[in-house]
């Protein structure tokens, strides 16, 4: 019987989930209500909130399911490139980017962001949060590998190294969503350009990764 209670209430979970993103995409965040997403789901407004809380509770429940699939498509299609540090980050920041603006719109996106912030200390934010840390470890994993294979110096560390590169290509993520008029290719530049730089600068101290 508990078997049975937990597939009906993982069974209501897909569909508030699977609602969420259909309205969302449809009506636009802030025109879709608790109710809507209720009812579309075929539940009533009172489990979608003892489950998620808010709306943006169910918008970062439905953001996290969707970086869950994304990790493990980075972790298969990253193992495989050959590239330096320059093209492995670019090669993650673009999959993000992809996979990002296939799921949700930009203007969506700025909610994500905001609901980040006003579910702070929520156990979906912190879902969120780790989240984070296990897309910056996909980068981590793979400078390890880099590192044994001696193309990345013994000194670096690429635990620190992982996620200082995942934050910076999170800044100029952010970036490409706050603007509708940004394009990807825009945003891959600067990226470049911000690592050319760095690592323009470690070579010249005698610090290159």
């Amino acid at each position: 019987m508990s078997s049975l209670r937990a597939r009906q209430k993982e069974d209501r979970r897909n569909r508030i989930v699977s609602s969420a993103k259909d309205l969302f995409k449809r009506k636009g965040y802030d025109k879709t209500t608790i109710e809507n997403i209720a009812v579309a789901a075929g539940v009533s407004g009172v489990t979608v909130h003892n489950y998620y809380g808010t709306k943006a509770g169910v918008l970062l429940a439905l953001v996290i399911e969707s970086d869950k699939r994304l990790i493990e498509r980075l972790d298969a299609s990253l193992s495989r490139e050959d590239g330096g540090l320059v093209a492995l980050t670019l090669s993650f920041a673009r999959q993000i980017m992809e996979h990002a603006i296939t799921n949700l719109e930009k203007d969506i996106w700025r909610q994500v962001i905001a609901a980040v912030t006003t579910e702070a200390g929520t156990q979906l934010s912190k879902a969120y949060s780790k989240l984070d840390e296990q897309l910056a470890l996909v980068l981590v994993r793979r400078l390890e590998a880099m590192q044994a294979a001696g193309r990345l110096a013994k000194e670096v560390s690429p635990l620190h190294l992982g996620r200082a590169l995942f934050q910076l290509q999170n800044a100029r993520f952010i970036e490409f969503i706050s603007s509708d008029d940004m394009t990807q290719d825009e945003i891959e530049t600067r990226l470049r350009n911000d690592l050319v730089a760095l690592f323009s600068v470690c070579a010249d101290q005698g610090n290159a990764p």
